[in-house]
């Protein structure tokens, strides 16, 4: 009986253990979800930003001056887009090795509709984009995860 007991008691207190490491999100996953896009070519991610109501991405240009011509959301509400570079000038062009931020205009809806602090997972995004004195009409894509803030 006092063998049992000892089990017992271990196994309880490794329960309540294991409750409250869940409780405060230690084992949940979603905690350690660090937002991402996976995939760009020409592009170099830097940040991002995903809310009810809008969607920031800072990239960094690449080794030519460019002209963004479309941002979009695979599966989104079209919207338009505003490129600012990082002299806070706004418009499409951008300078080689320069980080550019891009946000959505006002309408922009996620698909499917999100809320704060829940997790998402592969949103398609697509920048269409020109060199200056180059190709263009080329396209560079990412899969993006993060979080809602």
């Amino acid at each position: 009986m006092e063998y049992l007991m000892t089990y017992g008691w271990a196994l309880l207190v490794i329960i309540v253990v294991a409750a409250a490491l869940f409780a405060l999100g230690v084992l949940n996953p979603a905690t350690y979800q660090q937002k991402r896009c996976n995939g760009l070519q020409y592009f170099i991610y830097e940040d991002q930003q995903l809310t009810p109501l809008n969607f920031t991405i800072q990239l960094r240009n690449s080794n030519q001056e460019v002209t963004i011509t479309q941002v979009a959301f695979a599966g989104d509400t079209p919207t338009t887009f505003t490129v600012k570079d990082e002299d806070s000038n706004v418009g499409a062009t951008i300078q080689a090795g320069e980080k550019f931020i891009v946000w959505a205009d006002a309408g922009f809806t996620p698909s499917p509709t999100v809320t704060s602090g829940t997790s998402y997972s592969d949103k398609q995004l697509n920048v269409t984009y020109s060199i200056t004195g180059g190709i263009a009409g080329l396209e560079d894509k990412a899969a993006c995860v993060g979080t809602v803030a």
